[in-house]
């Protein structure tokens, strides 16, 4: 190595004395001799215009400098202006003994298409020699200190030129480095770039050279950007016994994308310090990055060895949604068809493999400790996790409190173990194993078995959840329904390349559910997804989904008041989604307890096929009864056609419903029900619906002393007018009612249709709905019975309702309209009845009930008696009671 080393040194003082001597006797000579000395051993060419030498100081000037490559097609690598070298002293001394100025320098980098740079000559090829490792371990051998005064090169360019023909280019307006004392020099570099400045300033310290160790202090300033660093380097491969200080300080990024060339999105105000010792691990302590109003502060040790990273990060507040806002290029997608179609379903994308080439050999431990975060409209207190990362991802994560602001939900005391296992070095489909387990309060849930992380296809997972309180379930999805017992879910996850399937179960205390569902995504944009499967239900009772009666307080039950707004809105029924999919459904219901009615069994099979939904003729038994129903409802057509048929056939209609909605029990008879319609509305179906309606159901009792089937004003006004129950009781017994309806374009008629009949009392109706206008207009008369007959005198008057369905009411007969026409007889003793009323008089005095016969007969006589055509007067001393109680009640309806 000595041997080396003197030998270099002799030839390096022996080319000294030549290049000197040359340049003193006839600098010109130096031209030949440097270019072919450049030919011989690096294969390039170079070129001098012109070199003068002067004494006082000894310089050499030189100018026309160009070094070219002839191997290129563009051959030149560097040209230079003018260059000045002078010798301020004996190169032998212990001074600084030389200074160079130079200007207009260019240098041309370019790749072909190989990878190969056009400094690289073929001489230039041969493989470096290999740097012993005493050379390694020692590191550089610094100079004591500076050998030149200065250095100063202005209008500097550097051209870059890539394989693919993209071209750049770098501007230094200047250049200069300047030695201030011994071991002391500060440089400076100026940088112009795509229209943005850069300068860089830093001074060097020859600490210890013989270790290789320096001293700086750099700074870095753009319009944006202020970099500084200063510490003190250990010039050995691994930096070994380096310490510095790095503080950043970030304002902007608008210009910075610029001098990036590439888009960057706005940034917070970002300040960032850390001091930085390579021990020989690199480690970064005293970190405090600020971003905007948030700071985060840690520490990071990197192994030099395993480059295994340890880190250690805290924040007291932490606010994602100020660094991050919601892009504003979020637009709404708008359906271009009809307006409103629903977007079809379908298949997933090839997507892309994932490749886990980069978690190899990678060893993290990320530990993260924040005491408020807010990110998307959640908070997290005491945010805490530690996250490995080593052949496999691994984190533990924990709060505190989760809440989501918008709806004050909170979440308490969350916990969460989560592993992904990548299954192979380059994975599709299926990428990971996953194993997630999270507790919450009460509530407990894990994951299980392969996850596509970019796309569906190859999931397999086993789901599992509970809880021992199911009120802490509805609690935290903010449901007001009861506690039910126990919750257990439990599911099984498929996702094939063609379909998906979940098959599971859940069981509510005593209540259960099992589902086995299958989807099929559309394999083109002109195909339709399927579902199939089934759905069993089992012990339901639906009485959770309310909150508790001792919830719920007086003044919080709205009260009923007539208004003039339409009950059936005109809003667009979104039927179009029946078309996005089809499905063929199997669902089983048995014991369910529906809140107003019991459920013992039923089965039904809907289908949906190209818009149209099917439910054929399906058996529903309650307790008490059993009821049919068959539906289509047509969304393929331009205008939506739906046909419906239902029937009802009850031992107890009490039990069906009647005593929880109207407090009416018992009750034997039939329920018939036809209609079909078309329209994309509510208002438009009820205007279009053709129907027809049958009702009769006997032996029902009331509870109280009047019916609330309606529950509204009008009714319970309509009642007091008939008054058809002259004592105050607790319950009534109701022989009959019959009701028959039969219309078309949302107008029905019921001819002598209407009545209800008790032991006391039959109440006998006639007239029609429009359910299209929500209006109606119907004539109601009651009659006294006494035993099996009827007595004419104790007739009341007749009572005309009407009005719109928001604002129904009792209406005058103006003019006489309903008492014209009347028999002498009729006239008098039934207080002035129209013919009408005499209609309804007939159906009245029926000597059977109106629930005889088939659903659909309605009982009528041919004519009024004789004894109310042609009655005879009574004495007026001697007018029967009920006479004079009629005649009251028709004076105060009349009235």
């Amino acid at each position: 190595m000595i041997k080396k080393f003197l030998l270099g040194l002799g030839l390096l003082l022996v080319l000294i004395l030549l290049t000197v001597s040359i340049a003193l006797i006839q600098p010109q000579l130096l031209r030949g001799l440097i270019g072919s000395s450049a030919q011989r051993f690096a294969g390039l060419e170079v070129e001098i215009s012109d070199i003068q030498s002067h004494i006082k100081p000894l310089r050499f000037e030189i100018s026309g400098l160009r070094i070219s490559n002839p191997e290129w097609p563009r051959s030149e690598l560097l040209s230079l202006g003018d260059i000045t070298i002078a010798l301020t002293e004996s190169p032998f001394s212990h001074k600084a003994f030389w200074e160079l100025s130079a200007q207009k320098l260019h240098v041309n980098v370019e790749q072909n298409d190989a990878g190969e740079i056009n400094w690289i000559s073929s001489k230039l090829k041969a493989e470096p020699e290999v740097p012993t490792p005493e050379e390694i371990d020692t590191g550089p051998l610094l100079p004591g200190d500076f050998n030149f005064n200065r250095i100063a090169i202005s209008e500097v360019s550097l051209t870059w030129r890539n394989r693919r023909g993209g071209e750049n280019t770098i501007y230094l307006p200047e250049v200069r480095g300047e030695r201030i004392e011994a071991g002391n020099g500060d440089f400076y570099i100026g940088l112009d770039y795509l229209d943005q400045h850069v300068e860089l300033n830093s001074a060097i310290t020859l600490f210890d050279p013989q270790k290789g160790i320096l001293g700086y202090d750099l700074s870095v300033h753009h319009q944006d950007i202020d970099i500084k660093s200063k510490g003190k380097l250990f010039l050995n491969p691994t930096l070994n016994g380096s310490t510095l200080s790095l503080d950043l300080d970030l304002r902007s990024a608008s210009a910075l994308s610029k001098l990036a060339n590439t888009d960057i999105p706005k940034l917070p105000k970002t300040k960032l310090s850390t001091n930085i010792a390579v021990t020989p691990n690199y480690e970064f302590s005293d970190i405090l990055l600020q971003l905007n109003d948030n700071e985060i502060k840690g520490k990071v040790t990197i192994n030099s060895e395993t480059t295994a990273i340890n880190a250690s990060i805290q924040s007291a507040a932490l606010d994602i949604d100020s660094l991050l806002p919601p892009s504003a290029d979020t637009i709404e997608k708008k359906n271009t068809a009809t307006g409103n179609t629903a977007p079809s379903i379908s298949a997933e994308d090839d997507e892309a493999a994932i490749d886990w080439a980069w978690i190899e050999g990678l060893d993290v431990a990320l530990k993260l400790n924040i005491e408020k975060l807010s990110a998307m409209g959640w908070q997290v207190n005491k945010l805490k996790s530690d996250v490995q990362i080593k052949s496999s991802i691994k984190a533990t994560v924990s709060a505190a409190q989760i809440s989501e602001l918008a709806t004050q939900r909170d979440i308490n005391d969350f916990s969460a173990d989560i592993s992904l296992e990548p299954l192979s070095k380059n994975t599709s489909g299926a990428d990971v194993k996953l194993s997630l387990k999270a507790k919450q309060q009460g509530i407990e849930a894990d994951a299980t078995g392969k996850l596509n992380l970019n796309g569906v296809a190859g999931t397999e997972l086993q789901v599992n959840a509970k809880a021992d309180n199911s009120k802490d379930v509805w609690t935290l999805a903010q449901l007001p329904w009861q506690g039910a017992g126990k919750l257990v879910v439990k599911a099984n996850i498929n996702a094939g390349e063609d379909s998906y399937a979940v098959k599971g179960t859940s069981q509510l205390g005593e209540q259960s559910t099992e589902l086995d569902l299958s989807f099929t995504p559309a394999a083109t944009a002109e195909d339709i997804p399927s579902l199939n499967g089934t759905l069993s239900l089992h012990k339901i009772d639906l009485a959770f989904l309310s909150p508790p009666a001792s919830e719920i307080s007086a003044d919080a039950v709205p009260q009923k008041k007539s208004s003039s707004k339409k009950l059936i809105n005109d809003d667009t029924i979104p039927l179009d989604a029946l078309k996005s999919i089809n499905a063929k459904l199997q669902i089983k219901l048995e014991n369910i307890d529906t809140g107003y009615n019991f459920i013992n069994k039923a089965t039904l099979k809907p289908t949906l096929q190209g818009g149209l939904l099917k439910l054929k003729n399906t058996t529903v038994n309650f307790e008490g009864g059993e009821a049919k129903i068959a539906l289509n409802l047509d969304a393929s057509k331009t205008i939506p056609e739906l046909d419906m048929r239902l029937s009802v056939d009850a031992e107890d209609y009490g039990k069906l419903g009647l005593d929880k909605a109207a407090g009416i029990n018992q009750g034997n008879g039939r329920i018939r029900l036809d209609a079909d319609s078309k329209g994309s509305t509510p208002h438009q179906l009820a205007a279009n619906m053709n129907a027809k309606l049958d009702i009769k159901i006997t032996d029902l009792v009331a509870q109280g002393n009047a019916l609330n089937l309606i529950g509204s004003d009008v009714l319970s006004e309509t009642i007091d007018k008939l008054n058809p129950f002259s004592e105050k009781k607790t319950s009534t017994a109701i022989e009959c009612i019959a009701v028959h309806f039969k219309g078309s374009n949302g107008k029905f008629i019921s001819d002598d249709g209407i009545a209800l009949e008790t032991k006391q009392t039959k109440i006998i109706g006639t007239g029609n709905i429009d359910i299209g206008n929500e209006e109606f207009l119907l004539g109601v008369s009651p009659i006294a019975r006494t035993g099996v007959g009827i007595n004419v005198g104790a007739a009341a008057s007749l009572v005309r309702l009407g009005g719109t369905f928001s604002k129904p009411k009792i209406v005058a007969d103006p003019a006489g309209m309903f008492t014209s026409g009347l028999s002498t007889g009729a006239a008098i003793y039934t207080g002035g009845l129209s013919m009408l009323a005499q209609g309804l008089i007939k159906r009245a005095i029926y000597s059977g009930s109106a629930c005889d016969g088939n659903i659909d007969e309605i009982p009528t006589v041919e004519e009024l008696p004789e004894e109310i055509l042609n009655p005879v007067a009574p004495p007026v001393d001697s007018q029967p009671q009920g006479a004079q109680q009629g005649g009251a009640q028709t004076q105060a309806a009349t009235n």
